[in-house]
């Protein structure tokens, strides 16, 4: 028989808890979103198998933040919200920071999911208007100024009506 022990028990959202993404690069970090309109970066400890905060992320988004994902092989997230918004983050290795890279706006109302492709180049967005969108997201370096590039993600070139 299989189980799970619980090895940390993490506060500190004062509202829902709605999900839970691991960062899947290094596998010991991940974030928690939630009804409080926050996003929280957690940093597992494997040598004493526990979680610590790193920070908490609050200006991004004015209502519940439904879901996070972390793009393969980067540094990006993203994040849904009931807000009607999705944000892209990038975590910024020496401070372990996250920062907003662009905000992508125009579903109808309430976006429930977000997911990167395998390559980590296409994010999918799901909302409660029952569309589904599918856009690139590139990082473009000029120089040394990385800024970021969202190509196509508009409501009429990459919008699915569901049935």
């Amino acid at each position: 028989m299989s189980f799970i022990k619980c090895s940390s028990t993490l506060e500190g959202h004062l509202d829902r808890v709605w999900h839970v993404a691991w960062e899947p690069n290094h596998g010991k970090y991940f974030t928690s979103s939630s009804a409080d309109r926050t996003i929280r970066l957690w940093k597992f400890d494997p040598n004493s198998n526990s979680c610590n905060p790193i920070c908490v992320l609050q200006d991004a988004h004015n209502r519940t933040v439904r879901s996070t994902a972390w793009a393969p092989g980067s540094l990006k997230m993203a994040s849904a919200s009931f807000d009607g918004t999705v944000c892209v983050w990038t975590r910024d290795e020496t401070s372990d920071s996250l920062e907003v890279v662009a905000t992508i706006e125009g579903h109808e109302n309430e976006v429930k999911s977000v997911s990167w492709n395998c390559s980590g180049n296409l994010l999918a967005t799901c909302g409660r208007d029952k569309t589904v969108w599918v856009g690139s997201f590139l990082l473009v370096t000029q120089g040394h100024i990385d800024r970021p590039f969202v190509n196509q993600i508009t409501p009429n070139s990459y919008r699915l009506k569901l049935c």
